[in-house]
């Protein structure tokens, strides 16, 4: 199948991309794995950052002032400039798709407050933001006539001569790799938090696939270690309470009743504060009882829906048990900011994507307007790359190539059982990679995943029915999961230092000197990785240079 565009994956970023594409013309294609409404987007429930005309006591200076400093000096001043300044004109662009946010008592925009602002610039639907985004610009999509293949997952990015040249596929109705081919491909299929199964506020199919992919493709990846653990979701599930919660003046306090710690610090600090105090034989609890029935009701349902289904509580009479659980990655596919990487004609924004505006630690409610910002930077950029590009072969030897690896796992005979790997996995990672971290924890873990990848190859289908092969899927993610973590951990141990997220307790100072910029992870022959630290700007000199020739010449 031919298309101008490609887009992979059906969060906001996807989703806004290939509408964005569509748009100028083109014949788009939007590939999911599962359910378009299956996303990370699609439960993001807090809200939405901007400044609008009608926000009062903020500005575009504070809004970046705040991002730069959540980031612990590794965002790019430039890409959180451009974001933060489109932030209203993304408001206003939902606005007329259908969005129907809250609003106040003058009929504007309603914001509330959210960790590590100076200002109440969070636009939200109730506690369920992300859903209402997602399912607005989903129906947009359809009605502008962007093709949607649901239940197709991505193998591999298809080349001919060292050019892109569309994708391989798995079909998971019957199991059979095909291909599509594109001039102009866009990455967005989200983070890997899910590998931290068990700990993590993602389903498990947050693991990473477009990220080992591309790293598979010698694309380089950033700031694989800063992974950010939410600081208050349900104790045994992960099931996420929004920092909404909080943001409506939900108080966090220990058995004793003792609000310890500050409810709207940044993540990171208040997730280490939260597990500090539960070292000390502290349980933490969500306390909602002051706020009332109508406030909640009104503007925290889901939290309320949540603690009841999750944990059989009643937030409006009981305490509600909390813990930290992987959350947010802000590492990804290495990204200029338009986008591009380092492969011409493939662009990628979204959680998938390191596009330099969330640094060492995310603020709540940016990763939403990053994902509709970039996705929408991304599919312009697409556009203008299709328009000017030509299809190019695609080499049928790799999807066979393809075809025989799917045809192995489905007909080989399984020596061990995907749920348990995947359990144990999860586990590691939270216990050794969580968090806290050391050399040793980071070492012991790195060692459980090189033994897992071993193990892998003998994971092999039990049901050998090709039709909604559930198992083949998993088999598919738990190797892609292993290929993200190892570039995770490696990178851990190489930043000697605290920063953001990433606290180490054998390094916990900053370190200005060595460590002020980006990991980048690359890999070189077979399934060796080089990690090196580098800054942006020379990396993207030349970029620049070629695009604006290229631009006046063209």
């Amino acid at each position: 199948m031919l298309y101008d565009v490609i887009v992979v994956g059906s969060g906001i970023s996807g989703l806004y991309a290939a509408l964005t594409a569509k748009r100028s013309g083109l014949n788009v294609a939007l590939i999911c794995k599962s359910n378009p409404l299956r996303s990370n987007s699609a439960v993001a429930s807090g809200g939405i950052n901007a400044v609008l005309k009608s926000t009062r006591h903020d500005s575009c200076r504070d809004h970046i002032a705040d991002t730069l400093k959540g980031a612990d000096k590794l965002a790019r001043f430039s890409a959180v400039s451009s974001m933060v300044t489109g932030g209203e004109e993304i408001i206003n662009d939902l606005l007329s798709m259908g969005v129907v946010f809250d609003c106040n008592d003058e009929g504007d925009v309603a914001q509330r407050p959210f960790g590590g602002t100076k200002a109440k610039r969070t636009c939200y639907i109730a506690d369920k933001t992300g859903a209402a985004i997602t399912q607005t610009l989903l129906v947009q999509c359809r009605k502008e006539g962007v093709k949607l293949f649901p239940n197709h997952m991505m193998l591999s990015i298809a080349t001919f001569k060292d050019k892109m040249s569309g994708i391989t596929i798995l079909r998971r109705r019957d199991s059979q790799v095909i291909a599509f081919a594109c001039k102009a491909l866009v990455l967005a299929g989200g983070g890997y938090a899910g590998i931290y199964r068990g700990h993590s506020t993602n389903s498990q199919e947050s693991s990473g696939d477009v990220i080992a992919i591309a790293l598979r493709a010698k694309m380089r990846l950033s700031n694989m270690e800063f992974v950010q653990f939410h600081p208050t979701t349900l104790v045994g599930s992960g099931t996420l309470i929004s920092e909404a919660a909080r943001g409506e003046g939900a108080y966090i306090v220990d058995e004793t009743g003792e609000r310890f710690t500050d409810e709207l610090q940044t993540r990171d600090k208040l997730s280490r504060d939260i597990v500090l105090h539960q070292l000390k034989g502290h349980t933490v609890y969500l306390d909602f009882r002051h706020l009332g029935e109508e406030l909640i009701d009104k503007k925290l349902p889901s939290a309320r829906k949540h603690a009841l289904n999750g944990a059989g509580i009643d937030i409006l009479s009981e305490l509600l048990p909390i813990t930290p659980s992987a959350h947010y990655t802000m590492g990804g596919i290495w990204s200029r900011n338009d986008t591009s990487t380092d492969m011409e004609n493939v662009f990628a924004c979204g959680e998938c994507a390191q596009s330099g505006v969330h640094g060492a630690n995310r603020l709540g409610g940016n990763s939403l307007l990053e994902a509709a910002y970039f996705g929408r930077v991304a599919g312009t950029q697409a556009s203008i790359a299709a328009k000017k590009g030509v299809f190019h072969p695609i080499d049928y030897a790799q999807v066979a190539k393809e075809l025989r690896y799917v045809d192995m796992i489905i007909e080989g005979e399984s020596r061990f059982n995907i749920n348990t790997m995947r359990r144990n996995l999860g586990n590691n990672l939270y216990k050794n990679a969580g968090v806290f971290r050391t050399h040793d924890s980071l070492t012991n873990a790195l060692e459980y995943v090189h033994y897992l990848m071993k193990m892998s190859s003998g994971l092999c289908c039990v049901n050998k029915e090709r039709s909604d092969n559930v198992e083949l899927m998993s088999i598919i993610e738990l190797r892609n999961a292993l290929t993200v973590a190892e570039s995770m951990l490696m990178s851990a141990l190489a930043r000697e230092e605290s920063r953001g997220v990433h606290y180490r307790d054998d390094f916990p100072q900053s370190d200005e000197k060595n460590y002020e910029v980006d990991t980048i992870v690359r890999r070189l022959a077979g399934t060796f990785l080089r990690i090196t630290f580098e800054g942006h700007l020379s990396s993207d000199w030349w970029h620049r240079i070629r695009k604006f020739f290229h631009t006046q010449i063209g």
